[in-house]
């Protein structure tokens, strides 16, 4: 970080992404942005029933969530497990890093704090489940590529 940064979290006004079907949340940006060097941090709110991002995994970054309230259901590289309030997920890069996390509840929202790793290299996100990829890098915010099809 470049400056000490003090936010209230109920004064970050939430980014609500709809991407279709069941796939809507809500991002508050803690810290993200030019004013970071080397980690990012931001509050995930995932209505019932619905999941956040998309199932993915990073080449250059890491990610840690913790659950702050609710339940949800986490499928990762070798299944799916159920998770709750307090739980700590660790991702690593690379497929073995591969997550995706639906909100398990009927009634209640699921919130989960995002902390990930930023790199000096360009990340390439791979969404497998969509068979595309994401560049993430310094002097861009993100490009979608198509992966090539498999004969």
């Amino acid at each position: 970080m470049k400056d000490l940064i003090i936010k209230n979290l109920n004064e970050i006004e939430p980014i609500l992404y709809d991407r279709g079907a069941d796939n809507i949340f809500s991002v508050k940006e803690v810290v993200a942005g030019e004013n970071i060097d080397k980690c990012s941090a931001s509050f995930i709110e995932v209505p019932p029933g619905k999941y956040a991002f998309g199932y993915h995994y990073h080449d250059q970054s890491e990610e840690i969530f913790y659950i702050v309230k609710g339940k949800g259901l986490l499928r990762c590289h070798d299944g799916e497990r159920d998770v709750k309030e307090g739980d700590m997920l660790c991702f690593p890069t690379g497929e073995k890093g591969a997550h995706v996390l639906k909100n398990t509840s009927d009634t209640e929202n699921l919130i989960f704090v995002d902390f990930g790793t930023k790199t000096s290299k360009t990340d390439i996100v791979t969404l497998p489940d969509a068979n595309k990829v994401m560049l993430i890098g310094e002097h861009m915010k993100f490009t979608i590529l198509d992966l090539p099809k498999e004969d």
